[in-house]
C-alpha cells in the first residue's frame, strides 16, 4: 500500500500529464477513472495515518507509565535511605532534612520526567495531526480543481455543440 505522500505525489503526476482545454491557460483534461482509483487509495489510507496516530498515544501512555514507575521507585528507594538514617539517633536531625531533599530532588526529577515525556508525545501527536491535515487539504483542493476542470470542459462541449447546431442549422436554411 502507497503512503498519502505517494499518492498525492500520483495525483501531481495527473494533473502534469492533463493535457491542456483549449484557449485556457489554467485549465486541463484529467483521467478521472485514473484520479478518482488514487482519490479512493488515500481514503483508504487515512484509517492507517489514524492508527499510526493511536500507536503514538500508547506509547506515550507507556512512557509515563514507565516515567511514574522510576519515579515511585526513586521516592522509595529516598524514603529507604531516609528511614535508614532516622535509626541512628545521633544524626536523627540532619538525616530528616537530607531525606526531605532526597525526596523532593525525586519528585522534580520525576515530574520533569513526566514533562518530558509528555511534551513528547504531545509533539509527536501535533505532527502526526498537522501531516494529516495537511493531505487531508491536499487531497480536498485536488478534488476540487478537477471538479472545476469538468465543469470547465463539460461547459467547453456544449457550447462546442450549440455552435455546431447553430451552424447546421443555418447551412440547412441556404
Amino acid at each position: 500500500m502507497r503512503s498519502i505522500e505517494e499518492l498525492l505525489a500520483s495525483i501531481d503526476d495527473i494533473m502534469d500529464r492533463a493535457k491542456a482545454v483549449p484557449f485556457s491557460s489554467d485549465k486541463c483534461i484529467v483521467d478521472a477513472r485514473e484520479l478518482n482509483a488514487v482519490i479512493d487509495e488515500v481514503r483508504m489510507n487515512l484509517p492507517q495515518e489514524i492508527r499510526q496516530s493511536k500507536a503514538v498515544m500508547t506509547d506515550r501512555d507507556n512512557i509515563i507509565a514507565g516515567a511514574t514507575k522510576e519515579a515511585d521507585e526513586i521516592t522509595a528507594k529516598a524514603q529507604e535511605r531516609a528511614r535508614a538514617m532516622v535509626n541512628q539517633e545521633a544524626i536523627y536531625k540532619e538525616a530528616k532534612e537530607k531525606a526531605e531533599k532526597i525526596i523532593t530532588a525525586a519528585e522534580e526529577q520525576a515530574n520533569e520526567i513526566l514533562r518530558g515525556a509528555f511534551t513528547f508525545s504531545d509533539n509527536i501527536l501535533l505532527d502526526t495531526e498537522n501531516a494529516v491535515n495537511q493531505n487531508l487539504e491536499t487531497v480536498r483542493q485536488a478534488r476540487k480543481n478537477l471538479r472545476t476542470a469538468v465543469k470547465t470542459r463539460v461547459a467547453a462541449n456544449r457550447a462546442k455543440q450549440a455552435e455546431n447546431a447553430g451552424q447546421q442549422s443555418d447551412s440547412g436554411e441556404e
